[in-house]
Formats: structure tokens, C-alpha cells, sequence
């Protein structure tokens, strides 16, 4: 009995051709809205997958820019606790404007302060007015287990009101022991270069939080205006389960508390630094035609099947004409970055080369695109192309690879290069993505820093520090060959009275000639340093297994470095003479104290200069 009624319908169905015609409509029409349903679905997909890409892209150039920053603030206080290992407290004049100079070459540092080992302050540079809050107990910090700079922050100062982040490394007297901290503050203000140069669009935006707390360090743009946020560690929840699972990187999608925006966000650790940086750019700039489509179904359902094929397709065209807009800003950020971004192939030929590529490398779009990217490497680089071209078909992603490029016009330039490959949903790999930035003006400033730790700013000869070390050098080589070495001491005679009759610039071409004859008179292994003053070292290594033979050599070293300082010095048809006392100090391999081998020479020296006085004329 239950089967007679739908018998009965599908007879009435096969007698009526305007019902069969309606099943049919209906059928038809619920299909193509189905696909449409589909097409829709599958390209919400991609642009989600796009937009993940530009926000990912966008925190990686932020994250190096900000890294750059920040790793000369690292340099800064690395270098100046070097310097201050001998000096005493406070700084003596002299270091302390070395001191100001190294501060003013990195200009976002707002002050710089020191303080003893009480945290008392003895030495204060910059705007800052008071000392640093409390910190932990000096003498219970394993200092020398860490090979990071401690930050601090952010921190407010009501007396300047101001944001700081507040960076301190200890500094070490000569015998090890802990003498204070050196801290360089870093207003939050000095981030706003960096993010100003990055179009967010009208709701976006970016965030400097710490790694620790993820306390709020620096956001653009700031909510209401104001920074009254700082230091504020509310986050949504989606972000702190996103960092549980990936410490270093990811993406997540969450409403924002600050502001109270749904965004698609990024977020990437800033490399050797204790901050995260954020990227958000809103779900509303990427199209959601799937939830406007559900309404028009229903209607479809009942409707024919052309109103049903036009409907979807003007929201297929809408839908695309969403997703070019968001193409297109994505390419706009491209455009615009300072940083050259090139795509390739999994081959290693050039796909995408932006404006900062061009700039870079000195090639345009048009010479570069199916072009090996191999024609940018130095001869002796051409293997790491290979290596680098594996990796990333394996998947692999390559953080700041430091290397060297070749320009148009051959010269090399150093860049840091960041690497991801392209992969698809099957995760196979359809290409690279290559972030390359300049790094030649940051290796400019270490190479520089690292001479004015090392070197004599007058006649570019190693300083006592480098030449103490270079000392330390040689005693253990000669432990191990069981060879002797010398140190020689040389002062030059007369030297006062030609500063105080020409004065000091006089003395100063003086001292430069002095470094170039004694140089020309040592062996190319040999070590010439500048003490200070007049007073110049020389240490000679490989001398000999008999302290005789070594004696012997030192003293055939000493009497060319007296006649080459014997010949007169002449500038604007002057002539000046002054001759020069050298003392003598042979070691072997033992364990003598690097100070006593160098006041030994010394005294020798001493003697030396009375034999000389004592001599008659032309006798010596």
C-alpha cells in the first residue's frame, strides 16, 4: 500500500511533459547554483591563501628591518664593553668621547649610560636625565653563559614621557671580574621609519611585541591616537595557542583587542632579538561571496536556469574583481619595498623581479625575467646556487643567509638573503620566493666599529688590546713548535722636542712615516703595534728552537729598525732627525706574564737609550 502513491506520481510525471520540463529546470538550476557554489568555495580558498602569503611577506620585511635596527644597538654595547675593560671608573676623557662617538653613529639610541657594580651611574650620554630603574642583582647573573644583550621594556619615564626600551650588557674589569653594566636606551619612537615605509591599507596594521610577556612595544597605527597601550599584554587567544604550536612563525585569524578588528594576521620573532612582530590586514579587504550567494540560492531553486547562470556569474566577476583589488596591493607592496624580491622556478630562472631588484642589481624587469638567476653570483658562489635550489625542493624555507651578489657592472655587494619556496596544496613546489636586502652600509659599520676597538686611529697599527692578544697568540704557538719569539720595544728619540718646536700635527706625520718604515722592516708575519705616543712594539715569531739563535735574529730586527729610523724625516724642506732606543725580550714557551714580557722589553729599552747617550758620536 505505501508504494501506490509515489507509482502514481511518477505515472502523472511521465503524462505531464510541463512537470518533467519543471523537474528538469529544477534539477539543472540546483546543479549550476552547486558549481557556482563551488567555483566560489575553491576561489575563497586561494585568496585566503593569498592573503596569508602578503601578510607573511610583510612581517618578513618588517622583521629584518627591525632586526637590522636593533643589531646595532647589540654592536654598540658589545663594543663598548671591550673598551672598557681596561679603563677605569669613570671613563677618562679621551674614552669617554669614543664613547659618544660610537653612541652617535647608531642614531636610534636616545642615551646611553653606564653604571659600577652597585648600579651606581658614572658615565650618562644622550637625552637621558635620570638612571636606570632597579635591576637584578648584578653579582647573581651568570653573565658569561649568555651571548645575548638583556632587554628591558618597555619601560615609561614619566619625567621625559617617553617609552623606552632599555638594552644592558655587563662589562669586566682586566682581571674577569664584574664591573657594570653598559645600557643603551631605544625610544619606541624610533620604530616609526621603519613601519611609515609599509602600506597597510585603511584598517591594517603591524605590532612590536615582547616574546616574553607580549607586552605592546610599538603598533601603527596606535589605537585612538595615543600610546596609552604600551606595555599592555592583552592578546587574543588565537594567538597565544599560535605560538604555542609555532614559537618562530605563523599565521592565525582573530579579532583584535586593541581595536576590536578581525584580521588575517602573521607573526614572526625577530631574529636574536626577544620581540615578535605582528602583521594584520583585515578579513574585509578579501571578498566573502559565499555567505551573499546562500540568499540567492533559495531564489535560483525556483527560478530559471538563465537568471540563475546570470546571478552567479555577475558574483563569480564580483568575486574576481575583489580578489585583483587584493592582488593588486599585494603587488603594490611589492612594488614599493625597498627590499628586492624575485621569484624563480624550481630551475633557478627568473620569474618576478620588482623595482628594488632593478635598483639593486642594476638589471631591469625586461633583461631578468627567463633568465638564470645564476648570472648574479660571483664565479666563486656558482656551487651555493645548487645547494640553496635543493634545499628549497625539499620544502625547506632559508632565514638570513649572508652572502655576496654580483651588480650589472661587476662590482660584488653583500647581501642577506631570506629564501621560501612556493608550494601548492599537494605541497609540490611550483617555485621560490627571494627576499634580498643591502647589507653592504651594516658590514661598513662593524668593520668600522670592530677598528676602533682595535686599531690606532692615528697610524692604523694594531692597539695594546689587539697587540696583547696577538702576544697571547704567539707565546701558545711557540708551546706548541718549541720555537722562540721576541718583543721588541722601540721609542723614539727626541720626539718631545719636535712636538714642542712644530707641534703635534708635526708629531703626528712624524709618527704616521715611523709606522710605514718599521712595517717595511719586519716580515709580513711579524706584528707592529702602537702603544701610544712614541712608543711602538714589534713581535716576531718563528725565531728559532735556541734562545741564542732567537737573540741573534732580534737583534738583526732591532739594528734595521735603527737605521731605518736613523734616515732623516723631511716635510716642507725640513729636515728632522731622531734616531729610536729598542729593547729586547726573548720567550720561549712558557707561562711568563704577557705584561712582564712587554716591561721587560721596556727596561731594555731604557738601557739601550743610556748606551746610546753614552756612546760617542759616530760610533754608533
Amino acid at each position: 500500500m505505501p508504494l501506490r502513491p509515489v507509482a502514481g506520481a511518477l505515472t502523472s510525471l511521465r503524462r505531464s511533459p510541463v512537470v518533467v520540463a519543471a523537474v528538469v529546470t529544477s534539477l539543472v538550476a540546483v546543479l549550476v547554483v552547486s558549481l557556482a557554489g563551488v567555483s566560489i568555495w575553491q576561489e575563497r580558498n586561494r585568496q585566503r591563501e593569498r592573503a596569508a602569503a602578503s601578510t607573511q611577506n610583510l612581517a618578513r620585511l618588517l622583521e629584518g628591518r627591525v632586526g637590522d635596527l636593533l643589531a646595532r644597538v647589540d654592536i654598540l654595547l658589545h663594543v663598548a664593553t671591550v673598551r672598557l675593560k681596561d679603563a677605569s671608573l669613570p671613563p677618562s676623557p679621551v674614552l669617554a668621547q669614543e664613547l659618544e662617538a660610537m653612541a652617535r653613529a647608531v642614531p636610534v639610541v636616545r642615551g646611553v649610560y653606564l653604571v659600577d657594580a652597585h648600579n651606581r651611574p658614572v658615565w650618562v650620554w644622550g637625552a637621558v636625565r635620570h638612571s636606570p630603574p632597579p635591576l637584578p642583582d648584578l653579582q647573581t647573573l651568570d653573565w658569561r653563559r649568555s651571548n645575548t644583550v638583556l632587554q628591558t621594556g618597555p619601560l615609561w619615564k614619566p619625567s621625559e614621557r617617553v617609552w623606552v626600551l632599555l638594552y644592558s650588557w655587563p662589562w669586566h674589569d682586566g682581571a674577569g671580574q664584574l664591573a657594570g653594566m653598559a645600557h643603551a636606551e631605544v625610544a619606541v619612537e624610533a620604530f616609526d621609519p621603519v613601519f611609515k615605509g609599509i602600506d597597510l591599507g585603511r584598517t591594517g596594521a603591524a605590532t612590536l611585541r615582547t616574546a616574553s610577556q607580549l607586552a605592546l612595544v610599538y603598533r601603527r597605527p596606535w589605537p585612538g591616537g595615543s600610546q596609552d597601550d604600551v606595555g599592555r599584554s592583552q592578546v587574543s587567544d588565537q594567538l597565544r595557542q599560535a605560538l604555542a604550536r609555532a614559537p618562530e612563525q605563523g599565521e592565525y585569524v582573530a579579532v583584535v583587542p586593541v581595536d576590536g578588528v578581525a584580521r588575517i594576521n602573521a607573526y614572526r620573532r625577530v631574529h636574536g632579538q626577544d620581540l615578535y612582530l605582528l602583521v594584520g590586514l583585515p578579513e574585509t579587504d578579501f571578498p566573502k561571496g559565499w555567505n551573499r550567494v546562500d540568499a540567492s540560492v533559495l531564489g535560483l531553486a525556483l527560478a530559471a536556469i538563465g537568471v540563475a547562470f546570470l546571478t552567479v556569474w555577475a558574483l563569480l566577476l564580483r568575486s574576481r574583481q575583489a580578489v585583483d583589488a587584493a592582488q593588486g596591493r599585494s603587488e603594490a607592496i611589492v612594488n614599493s619595498s625597498c627590499d628586492a624580491i624575485i621569484a624563480t622556478t624550481p630551475d633557478g630562472l627568473v620569474t618576478g623581479w620588482n623595482p628594488a631588484a632593478e635598483a639593486m642589481f642594476g638589471y631591469t624587469q625586461a633583461e631578468m625575467l627567463g633568465q638564470p638567476l645564476l648570472r648574479l653570483f660571483p664565479a666563486d658562489r656558482q656551487v651555493e646556487e645548487q645547494g640553496l635550489l635543493e634545499r628549497l625542493r625539499q620544502g625547506e624555507a632559508i632565514e638570513h643567509l649572508e652572502t655576496e651578489r654580483l651588480h650589472r657592472d661587476g662590482h660584488r655587494i653583500a647581501v642577506s638573503v631570506a629564501l621560501s619556496p612556493i608550494v601548492d596544496r599537494e605541497g609540490r613546489v611550483l617555485g621560490t620566493s627571494r627576499i634580498a636586502r643591502d647589507i653592504t652600509r651594516q658590514k661598513a659599520l662593524e668593520r668600522q666599529v670592530r677598528e676602533m676597538a682595535f686599531l690606532d686611529p692615528l697610524t692604523r697599527l694594531p692597539n695594546r688590546r689587539l697587540v696583547m692578544e696577538r702576544l697571547l697568540h704567539i707565546q701558545q704557538g711557540c708551546r706548541r713548535t718549541q720555537a722562540h719569539a721576541a718583543v721588541l720595544f722601540v721609542d723614539l728619540d727626541r720626539f718631545k722636542q719636535l712636538n714642542d718646536r712644530h707641534g703635534h700635527a708635526m708629531g703626528d706625520q712624524v709618527l704616521i712615516e715611523v709606522a710605514v718604515r718599521l712595517q717595511a722592516v719586519v716580515r709580513e708575519n711579524d706584528t707592529v703595534g702602537r702603544l701610544g705616543g712614541d712608543e711602538f712594539v714589534i713581535l716576531c715569531e718563528g725565531l728559532g728552537h735556541s734562545e741564542d739563535e732567537a737573540l741573534r735574529a732580534a737583534q738583526t730586527v732591532r739594528d734595521k729598525v735603527q737605521r731605518a729610523l736613523d734616515r732623516p724625516f723631511t716635510w716642507d724642506g725640513a729636515c728632522h732627525e731622531h734616531g729610536a732606543s729598542v729593547g729586547i725580550r726573548v720567550f720561549g714557551g712558557g707561562h711568563e706574564d704577557l705584561d712582564a714580557l712587554l716591561h721587560d722589553a721596556d727596561r731594555d729599552m731604557y738601557e739601550d737609550k743610556a748606551r746610546r747617550r753614552a756612546a760617542p758620536v759616530g760610533s754608533l
